[in-house]
């Protein structure tokens, strides 16, 4: 009897906190955007008719390198002999500058139309730039059950990448493709996907090269799922194809890498590379407590995670780096480090704070070094802070305190690597890294399942004691 009551008081309060996850997410944002772009979406699957796959095109400024881009990949899906679509999204701000560029015209196999983000939706909070693009793209896909392809509108060198990306689609079975190129550290975000590849496969258990480029194409079977999780539009998404791609693997889609070799697009400048990071590190800790009961009930059944392997390549780190970027990442880790020290010190404690500071302390960048454990045991503790809390604030702070964490990891990982090449460096990651963060995240698994259950139990209470106080304190009485 004590059992069976037990049961059922587990499973009311863990349907209790889906509901409330459920609010949290605020899908009434999503279910606005999507009356609102209805209209444009019937016109543009009126244009289109019929489509075995979509290129879609999210479009801000980039009017040099637009009708390029449609250009060839018209081309290429013309030579595919399907029925195909190129669908180009646009901002309302930059509507004008996109018609005045001299698309290619429409032809009988391969139409090109363009949408614009509606009126009466604002840009915050809710769905970002490339993301409500993204969405609005899946929604045109899902009407005409056709595969999609994303390709971002700076990209100068796309020869064959659709064709890359359908084969391993149609062709090859995978439910999703994702885009495995060399992308330099000082013009472009290989911080970004370092980081993300390690700490996503160690706790998901697979590895994504480049799970926020941008580049990746999706089977038509997964679309009704993917805009029906309201997770996927998440405010504190840092772009929506992470979330997709946490979608698919979550699902247990067959994921297939694609290489491209090198990514030719307009360079990012430093300030925004460096500025970028803080929502980095919010974005990929919330996907982990966002999905923190399918991430450890998958600890005991998951495989051994199997990077893709990398063609030889003539390039070698040190050209991928620049001269000064090294300097610069040391700068801005440091400066990021004295000004979150307190934090830093409470969540790793003096010992554990001690190698970071004495990196932050060196005059020289390339005297930094951190071994890949000291990396692991750092990032995962500031992750098991992360999910344990539920006050947003502190939130925020963990963070924004893991940011030169995260940029001292990469520049010892730098140093280490700068004179191998492309392929023996990455080597390295899967060798030494990965292990490093995949044995910490394991050891840390059984005290989260513990907390959480334990968090349960609590959430009831506290949230009905919190609710309590927030009505005494505005009653009229209390006035």
């Amino acid at each position: 009897m004590f059992r069976t009551l037990r049961r059922i008081t587990v499973a009311a309060l863990r349907a209790a906190e889906a509901v409330a996850l459920s609010a949290g997410l605020r899908p009434w944002k999503i279910a606005r955007f999507d009356r609102l772009i209805h209209a444009s979406v019937q016109s543009a699957v009126h244009s289109i008719r019929a489509a075995r796959a979509i290129v879609g095109i999210p479009f801000y400024t980039e009017t040099g390198n637009i009708a390029a881009l449609v250009s060839k990949t018209q081309a290429e899906l013309e030579a595919r002999a399907q029925d195909a679509a190129i669908v180009i999204v646009g901002e309302r701000k930059t509507r004008a500058r996109l018609l005045e560029v001299a698309l290619p015209a429409s032809s009988a196999r391969v139409k090109i139309v363009t949408l614009f983000k509606p009126y009466g939706f604002g840009q915050r909070p809710g769905l970002a730039r490339r993301s409500w693009s993204h969405w609005a793209i899946l929604r045109v896909a899902n009407r005409l059950a056709a595969d999609v392809v994303f390709i971002d509108a700076d990209v100068r060198n796309s020869e064959g990448w659709v064709n890359r990306y359908l084969d391993a689609i149609q062709n090859g079975g995978a439910d999703l493709a994702v885009a495995n190129y060399v992308r330099r550290f000082d013009e472009d975000d290989a911080i970004v996907h370092i980081w993300d590849r390690l700490l996503f496969g160690a706790v998901f258990r697979k590895w994504i090269a480049f799970r926020h480029g941008g580049d990746y194409a999706l089977s038509h079977r997964l679309l009704p799922g993917i805009l029906e999780d309201g997770s996927i539009m998440r405010e504190r998404a840092y772009t929506m194809d992470s979330a997709v791609m946490a979608h698919v693997v979550r699902h247990g889609g067959r994921v297939e890498s694609v290489w491209l070799a090198a990514k030719v697009h307009e360079p990012i400048s430093r300030s925004n590379l460096f500025s970028r990071l803080p929502a980095l590190v919010h974005s990929v800790f919330d996907d982990v407590d966002t999905h923190l009961s399918a991430v450890l009930q998958w600890r005991r059944k998951a495989a051994p995670v199997q990077a893709p392997s990398i063609p030889a390549t003539s390039n070698r780190m040190r050209d991928l780096i620049g001269p000064e970027f090294r300097q610069e990442l040391h700068a801005d880790m440091a400066a990021r480090f004295r000004a979150c020290a307190a934090d830093i010190r409470k969540a790793l404690g003096a010992s554990g704070c001690k190698p970071f500071a004495t990196l932050a302390d060196f005059s020289s960048a390339e005297q930094g070094h951190l071994s890949p454990h000291q990396w692991a045991r750092a990032t995962i503790r500031f992750l098991t802070l992360y999910v344990r809390t539920r006050d947003n604030g502190r939130k925020s702070r963990l963070a924004k305190a893991c940011v030169p964490i995260l940029e001292a990891g990469i520049l010892g990982f730098l140093n280490r690597t700068y004179d191998l090449t492309y392929p023996e460096a990455f080597e390295c990651l899967d060798r030494e890294y990965l292990p490093a963060f995949q044995h910490t995240w394991d050891s840390l698994v059984r005290r989260l399942a513990a907390h959480r259950l334990g968090r349960l139990r609590r959430w009831p209470v506290a949230h009905l004691a919190g609710e309590l106080r927030r009505l005494t304190r505005f009653s009229p009485r209390s006035r």
